[in-house]
């Protein structure tokens, strides 16, 4: 390679390392605030670190959903047996492999009652998301109502802002979390250029940006205090403009400090394995913590195993990477549409430009979508 062309890979890399330290900052905390919620309820204390979480709620999740659609153009261009293959088929694939192992950690004894609960819970979670997979799953449903309207771009995210001016509580999370949540995907998918110049605006003007952040922060945590997370949640429109602002938040912080937080962006360059496993030492360390009878500060515990929690993923991740245990993160070449054997010789011809979407497309990167 020229020195200019590695001048300009370099160039084009350090543009996305915001994406991935946007994205490390989006799952550290969802597993920070699980953590949290946990505690206090077996517990039945709060702690300091609530008001934060509560601040966090904003844009935890709409930033989430709108970093998920910024690359979703490169895919949904695509046909359908393609698309299917490329993005929903991993997507089911992780879901129902998770959900099979959510489930049996559930159920410690295999009485007949339990096996038949064993097998409802998961029958259940077919058709509505289960605990903490849901992300997964409402992942697949955006990419494919998004692909299903592209003709109609506009009209699309005019009606899903609609939507999510209200709060819908139907109580059945498919239809929720869809409401709430499905404007901040198509926004990251249709504004994608805009948002590109935003970060390249902050990265230029860097004072600037940083006082701009710092009102922001300083205005959406007072609202925050003020009136708390519930009521702005029923509050006409105010988690679609929350929202909005807040994943430009966390975009502008993360394009401020992207190259000098490195664990962070890591973790936003493998934060499947985080999202996927993380329940596993969450929910260990929590007995633990609470068969010790010990006293303890419940915010200082929470991110001691918040750290824990994002850890041991990765460690995991790192140890079954090239070994017969790689299907946890990895979907294996038999779990793919039957044509996908005739494209092989295509996708190894572009392998590099492939690993450079599968790097971008989702939050949740796995070796299998590259």
């Amino acid at each position: 390679m020229s020195e200019f062309a590695r001048s300009a890979e370099g160039r084009a890399s350090s543009r996305l390392d915001w994406v991935d330290t946007a994205r490390g900052f989006c799952i550290i905390l969802v597993v920070l605030m699980h953590v949290v919620g946990g505690l206090q309820i077996a517990l039945e204390r709060e702690s300091w670190i609530g008001p934060f979480i509560d601040w966090a709620k904003q844009f935890r999740m709409p930033g989430f959903f709108l970093l998920s659609g910024l690359f979703a153009s490169r895919l949904i261009g695509k046909n359908w047996p393609e698309f299917l293959d490329r993005r929903i088929v991993p997507l089911v694939y992780l879901y129902l492999l998770w959900l099979a192992i959510h489930s049996l950690l559930k159920f410690r004894s295999w009485g007949e009652g339990d096996a038949a609960a064993l097998f409802g819970s998961y029958a259940l979670g077919l058709i509505q998301p289960f605990g903490l997979l849901w992300f997964i799953y409402l992942l697949a449903v955006f990419f494919v109502v998004t692909k299903a309207m592209r003709g109609y771009p506009l009209v699309t995210w005019l009606v899903a802002a609609a939507i999510a001016t209200v709060p819908v509580t139907t109580g059945w999370l498919l239809v929720d979390a869809f409401a709430a949540y499905f404007v901040f995907f198509l926004s990251g998918a249709l504004f994608t250029p805009a948002i590109f110049r935003f970060a390249d605006w902050v990265r230029e003007h860097r004072t600037a940006a940083l006082k701009l952040w710092l009102v922001w922060a300083a205005a959406s945590a007072l609202l925050a205090g003020l009136f708390g997370y519930q009521t702005l949640h029923e509050t006409f429109a105010a988690d679609l403009v929350l929202g909005h602002a807040g994943a430009l938040g966390v975009i502008a912080f993360s394009a401020l400090f992207a190259g000098h937080l490195g664990w962070i962006a890591y973790c936003g360059r493998n934060s499947l394995p985080i999202y996927l496993a993380f329940f596993i030492p969450m929910a260990a360390t929590r007995i633990a913590l609470i068969r010790t009878d010990l006293e303890f500060d419940v915010g200082t515990a929470s991110l001691l195993l918040t750290l824990l929690c994002v850890a041991l993923p990765l460690v995991l991740h790192r140890l079954v990477g090239g070994t017969m245990l790689r299907f946890l993160f990895e979907r294996p070449r038999w779990f793919r549409l039957s044509f996908a054997g005739r494209r092989s010789v295509e996708a190894g011809a572009h392998g590099s430009a492939a690993t450079t979407e599968g790097r971008s497309a989702l939050p949740l990167k796995s070796p299998a979508e590259q």
